[in-house]
């Protein structure tokens, strides 16, 4: 350890490489921040750090050593998070370990690393594991235990952010522990909120925020709101990018921004707009290569997008028809992709990417990675909703890692796209 931190005050009080652009004024600043931090690290404080080395590389941005600690102080103190995240994921408490990765993800956007752990874990929450949290929730709402009842409604919120029933008992819950001072507006709020009176309820919500800028319950409840209110706006929003009318869906969502500027993923999907409608305007291509270049661009737009159905479909798309749309498509969401695409199964030959992938699936089955082969049939599905062989191995997955009542779920939605398929009703009388 002392040798670790004898090399550590080496580095750090190195003059950094590019240190003849900065005055020398800026040069004593940074040598006085470096000798700071060197303190800070040995101390283990790397979350004060952090500020000074931000510093440091605001004045010579070429600072080698201080990007290098940068790094070193943001690993330290997201390690604990991650212990947390991973400890909650081997106990199967999936909604936890969700709720630290959400929290990793905010405080280093730049890492998909977090979004994809998400995305999976997502995908292991059963309806089991809901139930049973709503069975607590109810309880302590019944013996009166609200913060508890909000803790396990704010788990399922978590990963089902429009749960109806989640979000009704948890403004109940919220309501039984607000402050005093707040109560009357929240329950004045409610009252119009019953009577779609919007507008008053979002000013009652206004009052508490002034009584206490802390309450995000009510941010929240503004931003759902406004969202109620112009619930048609952002159905028509969607259904423009859906259908590739990206500068209308823009427009739309520019219009629901100047409403609601509290949506963040308003102005996120604003923001991958502005990207798109650089490679294309619209697009109203006939046939399977326009629907997969608008499936790609949709999934790459939506808050909830799947990134790896996204790319899949350039992919087809460009297979389909190698035209400079499809060029242009594909080589965009490549450059947006490039931290996912070394975990994906990249197009291979004259395989098409859809046959490719169920393939890899069924690979993925006989090998025991049956997390893959979900993986791979999701994405499938998300490109071709009627795909029975992508929702028979889908439900197979599932049902190899135990996850039965998720299987059957899975066979039945197919059953409903091929009421006569016999395999299907095989596997489903098999599990019941």
């Amino acid at each position: 350890m002392k040798n670790f931190l004898t090399l550590i005050t080496i580095l750090v009080l190195a003059v950094a490489t590019g240190a003849d652009a900065v005055t020398p004024k800026q040069l004593e600043r940074i040598e006085q921040l470096k000798k700071e931090v060197v303190v800070l690290f040995k101390e283990g404080k790397f979350d004060q750090a952090g500020p000074l080395l931000n510093e440091i590389l605001a004045i010579d941005p070429f600072d080698k050593t201080a990007s290098r600690y940068q790094a070193i102080a943001r690993q330290q103190v997201m390690e604990p998070f991650c212990k947390d995240a991973a400890e909650a994921f081997q106990n199967e408490n999936y909604a936890a370990a969700i709720e630290v990765w959400d929290k990793l993800l905010k405080m280093n956007p730049d890492d998909r690393r977090f979004a994809n752990l998400i995305d999976i874990t997502k995908n292991l929450i059963t309806d089991k594991t809901t139930n049973e949290m709503y069975q607590h929730a109810e309880q302590f709402i019944k013996d009166g235990d609200y913060k508890s009842a909000l803790n396990e409604l704010e788990k399922i919120l978590v990963v089902r952010p429009y749960d109806g029933k989640a979000r009704s008992l948890y403004n109940n819950a919220k309501s039984n522990v607000v402050d005093v001072r707040t109560k009357k507006h929240y329950d004045q709020a409610d009252a119009y909120m019953k009577e779609k009176k919007y507008d008053l309820a979002i000013a009652e919500w206004r009052k508490i925020l002034e009584i206490d800028g802390s309450q995000e319950a009510a941010s929240r409840y503004i931003a759902s709101a406004v969202k109620e209110k112009m619930g048609t706006t952002y159905a028509e929003a969607r259904q423009a990018y859906e259908r590739g009318d990206y500068i209308i869906a823009r427009d739309y969502y520019n219009k629901i921004l100047s409403d609601n500027p509290t949506d963040i993923d308003v102005k996120t999907m604003l923001s991958r707009l502005d990207d798109v409608v650089k490679v294309a305007l619209r697009i109203d291509e006939k046939g399977q290569a326009g629907d997969m270049m608008r499936k790609a661009m949709s999934n790459y737009i939506a808050a909830d997008g799947n990134r790896k159905a996204s790319m899949a479909g350039a992919w087809y798309a460009f297979q389909l028809n190698p035209s400079s749309l499809t060029i242009a498509v594909k080589g965009f969401l490549e450059l947006k992709y490039v931290s996912i695409l070394s975990t994906m199964e990249a197009p291979v030959g004259d395989m098409n990417i859809v046959d490719q992938y169920l393939f890899a699936a069924l690979n993925h089955i006989y090998e025991g990675r049956y997390d893959l082969a979900i993986q791979e049939c999701t994405i499938v599905i998300e490109l071709q909703p009627d795909n029975i062989l992508a929702w028979k191995r889908l439900g197979s997955g599932y049902y190899a890692i135990g996850k039965k009542d998720k299987a059957r779920e899975t066979w039945e939605r197919a059953l409903k796209i091929a009421p006569n398929d016999a395999e299907l009703k095989q596997f489903i009388k098999q599990i019941k």
